[in-house]
């Protein structure tokens, strides 16, 4: 009896050995999910209002109406990149 007592014990060890593997593992993936969220966040941000601004500067260049589409632009830019920040977010929670 003392015998099977220690090889359940070696076998309840090794359970729990690939378990808190397994938890890191998820834990990880889990990091790396968030980071990706993250950068793809930023870089949808700094694209849609950068995209703005350098559409603002070609149409002022174009009809000679200095400041006025690079804010305009600027502007839409920002408010895209907002819409697709909530867009990313609502489908992430799901």
């Amino acid at each position: 009896m003392g015998d099977n007592d220690g090889e359940f014990k070696d076998e309840i060890a090794r359970a729990e050995k690939i378990l808190n593997k397994s938890k890191r593992k998820n834990e990880e993936k889990q990091v790396a999910k968030a980071f990706a969220l993250v950068t793809q966040l930023g870089l949808q941000m700094a694209c849609c209002i950068v995209l703005g601004v350098f559409i603002g500067i070609f149409l002022d260049r174009i009809l000679g109406t200095q400041p006025l589409f690079i804010i305009i632009c600027a502007i839409f830019g920002s408010a895209a990149s907002i819409k697709i920040i909530f867009n990313i977010a609502k489908d992430w929670k799901d």
